[in-house]
C-alpha cells in the first residue's frame, strides 16, 4: 500500500509538470502570435551588424546605402494586405495601387530626398481577373507618373490568403544628407504639416504624399528629425524620441485637429484629440528644427499655403508629456495603429 501511494504519488507530481510545462509552450506560442511590431523590430535589429556601406539600417523610414562617392541609395518598403490596409468592398483596385505607392513616397519625402524607382509584389487570390490587375497598375501609374518613378520590375503569385501588395521603392539624395529621426535636441521645436485625426473617413486613401514639402524642409532648413505620420502623431514622435535619447513636451491647444477626428469623435465618444493622437495614415510630416529654424519654416512662403504648425518642444527627460492650456503637465503614452 505505501509503495503504491509513493507509485500515485509520482504519477501525479509527473502530470502535474507534463501540464506546467505545456502551459509554457503554451505561453510562448501565444506570444508568437500575440506579435508586437516595435519589438520584433527592435529583436531583429540588435541581431545584423550593418557593413560600411550602410550608413542608416534598420530604425528609420528608409534605409541608406551608400552606393558612390557623394551618392546615397534609400531603400523603403511597404506591405499592404486587404483588410489590414484597405477594404475592396468600399475601394476599387485603381485606389489601393495609388495608396501602395503613395505609402513609400511619403517614406522618402520624410527623408527629405526624391523618389527614383519601384519594384511591385504581389499576391492575388485565386481566381482573380485581369481586369483586377489592369486596374491596380493604373492607380499604380498614375501616381508613380506623377512623380517621376519608373516601375522596373517585381513579381507576381497566387495563393489562398488575402490580396496583398509589397512596393519596394528606391530614392536619390541627389547632393542632400537624408533627414533622420535620430538628431533631436533639447531645445528643438516640433513642427507638422496639415492638420491630424480620422483618417479613416478617407484620408487613410487619398492622401498627397508631402514629398515637394519635405525636400523643401530639407533643402532650405537645418532639419534635425523628421518622420511621417503613418502609425499615428505621438506613435511616430515616439520613434523619433528613442532614437535621439531625448523626450518631448505636446502643446494641447496647438495640435491641428481635422474636421474628420471631429465627425468620428461623435461616433467613438473617444475626443477629437485622442483621434489626432493615434489614428494614424494621416501621412503628414513631423519635423524637429532649432527655435530659429522653426520660425523660419513658419514664415517661409515655399510652402503654397500648406498648414504647418508648432505642437511642441523636444526636452532633456526622456519620455512624452501633455501641455494643456493653463500649462499643467501629465504624462501621456504613445498610441498608434499597430500592423501586427
Amino acid at each position: 500500500m505505501v509503495t503504491f501511494a509513493v507509485g500515485r504519488l509520482n504519477t501525479v507530481f509527473l502530470l502535474v509538470c507534463f501540464l506546467l510545462c505545456q502551459l509554457r509552450i503554451f505561453e510562448r506560442i501565444s506570444v508568437l502570435f500575440q506579435m508586437d511590431e516595435f519589438p520584433l523590430i527592435k529583436w531583429i535589429r540588435n541581431r545584423k551588424k550593418k557593413s560600411n556601406a550602410v550608413v542608416c539600417g534598420i530604425g528609420d523610414d528608409c534605409a541608406v546605402i551608400n552606393t558612390a562617392k557623394n551618392t546615397l541609395c534609400l531603400i523603403t518598403t511597404d506591405m499592404l494586405v486587404e483588410g489590414t490596409h484597405f477594404d475592396l468592398k468600399k475601394h476599387n483596385a485603381s485606389e489601393v495601387g495609388r495608396k501602395a505607392i503613395a505609402c513609400s513616397i511619403s517614406d522618402i519625402a520624410s527623408m527629405g530626398c526624391k523618389p527614383s524607382v519601384a519594384v511591385i509584389s504581389l499576391c492575388f487570390p485565386h481566381g482573380t481577373k485581369n481586369s483586377f490587375a489592369k486596374r491596380l497598375y493604373a492607380g499604380i501609374w498614375e501616381i508613380a507618373d506623377k512623380y517621376d518613378i519608373d516601375i522596373v520590375g517585381g513579381d507576381i503569385i497566387s495563393g489562398e490568403g488575402p490580396f496583398c501588395i509589397n512596393v519596394t521603392l528606391l530614392g536619390k539624395n541627389e547632393g542632400l544628407m537624408p533627414v533622420y529621426r535620430s538628431g533631436a535636441k533639447a531645445g528643438d521645436k516640433i513642427l507638422v504639416t496639415g492638420r491630424l485625426g480620422g483618417s479613416l473617413l478617407g484620408k487613410h486613401m487619398f492622401f498627397e504624399p508631402r514629398l515637394d514639402e519635405g525636400i523643401a524642409l530639407n533643402k532650405n532648413f537645418t532639419v534635425h528629425a523628421m518622420i511621417d505620420i503613418s502609425d499615428g502623431l505621438t506613435a511616430d514622435l515616439n520613434h523619433i524620441l528613442e532614437e535621439s535619447g531625448v523626450g518631448a513636451v505636446l502643446f494641447e491647444d496647438k495640435i491641428p485637429v481635422s474636421d474628420d477626428a471631429l465627425k468620428i469623435s461623435k461616433k467613438t465618444g473617444k475626443t477629437p484629440i485622442h483621434h489626432a493622437f493615434s489614428d494614424g495614415e494621416d501621412y503628414e510630416l513631423l519635423a524637429v528644427l532649432s527655435k530659429t529654424q522653426a520660425e523660419k519654416v513658419l514664415t517661409s512662403d515655399l510652402f503654397h499655403g500648406l498648414e504647418i504648425s508648432c505642437i511642441g518642444e523636444i526636452v532633456e527627460d526622456k519620455g512624452l508629456w501633455l501641455r494643456d492650456g493653463k500649462g499643467k503637465l501629465r504624462r501621456i503614452r504613445p498610441k498608434g495603429y499597430k500592423h501586427c
